[in-house]
């Protein structure tokens, strides 16, 4: 936890400047979305770890909740977030958990983090919960495969396959992606891309030009398939 808070989102690594681009978009649609809502809006970050996204949105709803199985993660997000209820428990084995007719979910980080046959078991908990017609699920995946960050991850995995324990390193593609949601009983309404240049880039002295260019192709365009990091922006389909 302390390498998640201190490296990979430390000051100027490469998720932190993904971070960047990503979160003025998440506040941008919940501005957009609490807008049109005549109601007080409450919203979930699921699997909210340190409470990275949760500080970042609460205070653009009426309510917010978080909820995550590491105990750990969630005293760090504690510290952050100031208006949210948090909790720590497993939403499968204790469905208790999650309140009815959330307005937003969010769940950044998670689809990668677990293995493949919790993704739709857990997908389709959170639809139960989304307000029909027209509450929203924001989800994200850290690790296109159809991005030029991918032979760099065969690598890794090649190269760390004899350790004992180690990073997941899994990906998916975009068209797994969005069948995954599909099949949990979402409609993808929007999808965004963060992130061209592969990460080792910004290890070079190109960082400031890679940063530059990615930077620029960030958001809802032609880019978005081949971007290492993919956002959707869902409703109850």
């Amino acid at each position: 936890m302390e390498a998640y808070e201190t490296k990979e989102y430390g000051a100027g690594s490469y998720a932190s400047l993904v971070w960047q681009w990503q979160r003025p978009v998440i506040e941008r649609i919940i501005r957009d979305f609490r807008r049109t809502q005549k109601a007080p809006v409450r919203l979930l970050d699921f699997a909210c770890g340190t409470g990275r996204v949760l500080a970042s949105v609460e205070a653009l709803v009426e309510a917010a909740e978080g909820v995550d199985v590491s105990g750990n993660m969630v005293a760090l997000a504690r510290a952050k977030c100031h208006r949210a209820q948090l909790q720590v428990g497993d939403i499968l084995s204790q469905p208790e958990l999650l309140q009815k007719n959330y307005d937003l979910v969010t769940a950044f980080r998670f689809l990668l983090n677990v293995e493949p046959a919790l993704r739709r078991r857990v997908l389709c908990k959170l639809r139960e919960v989304v307000r029909e017609p027209d509450g929203l699920l924001l989800v994200n995946v850290h690790g296109n495969s159809r991005s030029l960050r991918h032979p760099a991850l065969v690598w890794r995995r090649w190269r760390e396959s004899a350790l004992p324990t180690g990073a997941l390193l899994q990906e998916m593609s975009p068209g797994e992606t969005k069948a995954l949601l599909q099949s949990s009983g979402f409609q993808i309404v929007r999808q965004f891309g963060f992130g061209i240049l592969p990460p080792t880039l910004y290890r070079t002295p190109f960082r400031r030009w890679a940063a530059a260019l990615d930077k620029r192709c960030a958001g809802d365009n032609c880019w978005r398939n081949c971007s290492i990091d993919l956002m959707f922006v869902c409703r109850p389909g």
